[in-house]
């Protein structure tokens, strides 16, 4: 069934930002709107600033359209993921996902922890085999991508590759008779998309650098033109007087293009005996170039034809529906996006981070946060102006009217409810008009949503999910004093890079004992120790909530585990069993370890905590071994970087390594020569890191005091001995 809610399906290309508004009607969709940013050069232009341009053309399409009450649906390129396709033997359907996570870790070349990824069932019921799709992104890409839409409000709910987006918009628009099977073939500027489709079957290719730009840089070698000028030539060749000499300098492109092409229908058919590949379906502007689906058709022997527009699309009067219908053929991402974003595609994988959803979902409760804190504010103004009487000044403040006549400020939203209490402005009265009236209207509208909603249990407990936040920073404190204890007193007592690196050469790396932290996870749980998946019996009984808290840590002992335990995991079980704290740490467990990666030696992409270094002190951490700081207090050595410490890496734009794409293509020799230096070395001290262990503890807080008995010896009052009470004497 069909969403009523409108869907925005945004494609950012190459050469310009692509998005359609659309919204369901009847038996088809309906053109709500269409926006086109051209972008200021072409991205892959290695004088432009992709990741900047990209935003700007972001900030621009949101500044201009309204995106309130839309859901909005994002393509990634398909040559920065990664798409496998696999056939599965019949088995019942509760057992896919579990088949299915398997074959991901053995088709995905990445850790699966570094990667976001999901898949397709594409053939159902009966069928002696399911054919089924895996695509994944890596973790970096994805995030530094979207962070692009969400600094502009623009919050994704959907993230799709743009073949299955062009893929989405032929299942939807094109009628596939049954034993027919034809190629999708959608050329953008930087890559082409082969997409191979039938009614049971898909199977689709990213081929990178044959794309747009192939065919410009074809005319720049054979005219000596600068790239600009050869854009300009291709874009105009149809109408050009050397259209003919035009079509000559390319045709080598078209040549490469058409082998690709023919070595995909090759494998396709290879694996699919059954398959019968009638005709060729063009997509995007490149299409358009004058000799080329005459050059296409003639060397496969196939009919090759144009996308003819978008049959299901309700006319509509639209300002703007001119310039869609010129754009049409480049605009199959785009539509394909808006159509799942409708519930009307024939895929709905979704490349959305888990935490991004969460995020995003966190920020639609967030009225019940505001209005949990407008209570709390409310508490806190009735006490304000109980002082006040308290000091006789009540009457000066009200005027003379008595307490219970005030009139509270009226309140018709949440946002305004949210300005109510966050404005500090005004009298002592105006203020308390301010927050009782939002106090009140916010009260209204939670016990409107939550009486008789089967969701008023999860609202009450997210509306308490504030109290919690008080306990964070000090369970970051335990853990921070633990590490601080298995440090070694020489490393704590190291103040510069030179004492560092002389203690190196002193003591070799594999007896130092180093441990540090690269990543810290917390997530609060009605029952922490369900949320990992090798808890135990014993932990998952108590039931109370807290939070599950994932350590990712790299230690240069040799010996790591019982190391580890001894070390680091029992004194923090201690610590964190100080009594009534209102928290204790329940269970710590090594779930994971495995030797430190070559790849892993430049550095981490999150700023983790750690004895490694810190604003203030070693025990505060903030970066660790590898998240570019070396701190500057006790324990610390200082060795800062351009962004305090926090690598966050750019954009990844053409040349730049991604799933299914090419590595450093875009990168001079120096950077790549720079690169292969530090790989699997320590920047500092250039020692071989490979001798490491990364391991990951997996930590169970409880939100209660500290059990009488697990009261660790430390904390607990220590008894008198015999004949040595106040006053006693041995006579």
């Amino acid at each position: 069934m069909a969403s009523k809610q409108p869907v925005w399906g945004i494609d950012v290309g190459q050469c310009s930002l692509k998005a359609v508004h659309l919204q369901a009607a009847g038996e088809g969709v309906e053109l709500l709107g269409f926006d086109y940013v051209e972008h200021d050069q072409i991205l892959s232009q290695a004088e432009s600033d992709a990741a900047e341009m990209i935003r700007k053309a972001i900030e621009t399409f949101a500044g201009r359209n309204d995106l309130s009450k839309s859901r909005v649906v994002v393509s990634v390129p398909g040559q920065q993921t990664l798409s496998r396709f696999t056939r599965m033997p019949p088995v019942d359907a509760k057992k896919i996902p579990d088949m299915v996570q398997y074959e991901a870790s053995q088709q995905i070349p990445f850790d699966m922890d570094e990667v976001v990824w999901n898949y397709q069932v594409f053939t159902e019921g009966e069928a002696a085999e399911r054919e089924v799709g895996i695509f994944a992104i890596r973790k970096e890409l994805i995030h530094n991508y979207l962070s692009m839409f969400t600094s502009q409000k623009v919050e994704p709910v959907i993230v799709q590759t743009s073949p299955m987006a062009s893929y989405n918009a032929a299942r939807y628009e094109l009628a596939v008779p049954e034993n027919e099977t034809f190629v999708l073939l959608d050329i953008g500027a930087l890559a082409t998309d082969f997409i191979i489709i039938d009614t049971k079957h898909i199977w689709a290719r990213s081929l990178a650098n044959l794309g747009g730009n192939r065919f410009t840089e074809s005319l720049v070698t054979a005219f000596k033109v600068p790239f600009k000028k050869a854009e300009k030539l291709k874009r105009t060749a149809a109408s050009s007087k050397y259209a003919r000499q035009i079509f000559q300098a390319m045709r080598p492109v078209f040549a490469e293009l058409v082998t690709e092409l023919q070595r995909s229908i090759g494998f396709y058919t290879s694996t699919h005996r059954d398959a019968h590949i009638t005709r060729i379906i063009g997509l995007g502007n490149a299409f358009k170039l004058p000799g080329l689906q005459k050059f296409v058709q003639q060397s496969v022997q196939m009919k090759v034809e144009k996308f003819s527009g978008f049959s299901k699309l309700v006319e509509v009067s639209n300002s703007k529906k001119a310039e869609f219908d010129e754009n049409q053929m480049s605009l199959g991402v785009a539509y394909g996006l808006a159509v799942q974003g409708l519930g009307l595609a024939s895929v709905n994988s979704n490349l959305l981070p888990p935490e991004l959803r969460r995020t995003l979902l966190w920020q639609k409760k967030k009225r019940w946060f505001v209005a949990s804190a407008a209570c709390l504010a409310l508490s806190a103004g009735a006490m304000f102006v109980g002082n006040v009487m308290a000091e006789g000044k009540v009457n000066e403040i009200l005027g003379g009217t008595p307490v219970d006549q005030v009139a509270l400020a009226r309140i018709s939203s949440v946002d305004a409810a949210e300005s109510a209490i966050n404005n500090t402005g005004g009298t002592a009265l105006q203020r308390a008009m301010q927050v009782g009236g939002a106090a009140k209207f916010l009260k209204a509208e939670f016990n409107k949503y939550t009486s008789g909603s089967k969701d008023a249990a999860t609202l009450t407990t997210l509306a308490q999910f504030p109290e919690n936040n008080r306990y964070i920073p000090q369970v970051l404190d335990v853990i921070h004093r633990a590490f601080e204890e298995a440090t070694p007193p020489e490393l704590k007592g190291v103040k510069s890079n030179a004492e560092y690196k002389q203690l190196t050469r002193n003591t070799p790396r594999t007896a130092r004992k180093e441990v540090y932290i690269q990543q810290i996870r917390m997530e609060y749980a009605e029952d922490p120790g369900t949320m990992f998946s090798a808890a135990n019996d014993a932990v998952v009984k108590h039931g109370r909530p807290g939070w599950a808290i994932e350590i990712t840590g790299i230690t240069t002992v040799q010996d790591p585990a019982s190391w580890l335990d001894a070390t680091l995991a029992r004194p923090m079980l201690e610590i964190g069993g100080e009594p009534k704290k209102g928290y204790y740490f329940d269970t710590i467990s090594i779930s994971r370890m495995k030797r430190r990666p070559a790849t892993s030696g430049r550095g981490t992409t999150d700023a983790g905590f750690g004895p490694g270094g810190g604003d203030t002190g070693g025990r505060a951490g903030g970066g660790g071994r590898d998240g570019g700081t070396r701190g500057g207090g006790r324990g610390g050595r200082n060795q800062p970087t351009d962004d305090g410490g926090r690598r966050t890496p750019g954009f990844a734009g053409p040349g730049q390594p991604g799933l299914g794409g090419p590595a450093d293509s875009g990168q001079s020799n120096d950077v790549r020569s720079l690169g292969t230096s530090f790989m699997g070395k320590d920047p500092l001290t250039m020692e071989d890191v490979t001798t490491d262990w990364e391991f990951v503890l997996e930590i169970v807080v409880r939100k209660d005091d500290t059990p009488n008995d697990r009261i660790p010896e430390r904390y607990q009052e220590k008894k008198e001995e015999p004949g040595k009470a106040d006053g006693a004497t041995n006579g």
